[in-house]
């Protein structure tokens, strides 16, 4: 009897490791983030989530001329909260669909919190392994319709905005895209593009 409770320990207990061991390895595909301080005012008009509004999203074409296979390494842009307090939002990549947004690309949802105060976050999601589409892509952001993220303020009357605010830049030809039950190219926003700096890596 004795001899069988410790064989049944031991098969538990390797289970146990192998199990671990597993988890450690997801828990290692993680994108991991850097958040710097802008001491001055940040450059550009950007966008904020609106109730109407769900996502904001940028094209960007393939730039690799011989086409080799390449990962996203590291995403930058500059972000900020209204009302001294955190808030939380999505950031995303996604196929380009006839010129639109389309379906995200796998492990390309990351969600983010942004600090309180105006920062130039630096996103590297070189551990996972996000494979850059040959066609371009769209890299934008989508907010998260909570409380806590509502920017409180004057306002009194319609649909409030949610935190945060992402940094954009003018542009001589606009590409900026947002979503409203469907995607669709906004040629009127003040803010003509989002302030987006992304690099890539090698696949192998």
């Amino acid at each position: 009897m004795m001899k069988y409770q410790f064989l049944l320990f031991l098969f538990l207990s390797l289970s146990f490791s192998a199990q671990t061991a597993e988890f450690s390895n997801v828990e290692t595909r993680k994108a991991t983030f850097e958040f710097h301080k802008i001491k001055g005012p940040s450059l550009g008009t950007g966008v904020v989530g609106m109730q109407t509004i769900k996502a904001f999203a940028i094209f960007i074409e393939q730039e690799s001329t011989d086409h080799s296979p390449e990962i996203f390494n590291k995403v930058q842009f500059e972000a900020m909260n209204f009302d001294g307090k955190k808030s939380t939002v999505f950031l995303c990549i996604y196929e380009n669909e006839n010129g639109l947004p389309g379906k995200i690309l796998d492990h390309a949802k990351i969600i983010l919190e942004i600090p309180i105060k105006n920062n130039k976050i630096i996103a590297d999601l070189s551990s996972l392994k996000i494979k850059v589409p040959t066609n371009g892509y769209f890299i934008g952001f989508e907010w998260i319709h909570s409380k806590k993220n509502i920017i409180n303020g004057t306002q009194t009357d319609g649909p409030k905005p949610y935190n945060p605010a992402i940094s954009g830049i003018q542009i001589e030809k606009p590409n900026l895209f947002f979503f409203d039950r469907n995607w669709q190219k906004d040629n009127e926003q003040l803010s003509s593009s989002l302030k987006i700096d992304v690099d890539y890596l090698p696949e192998n």
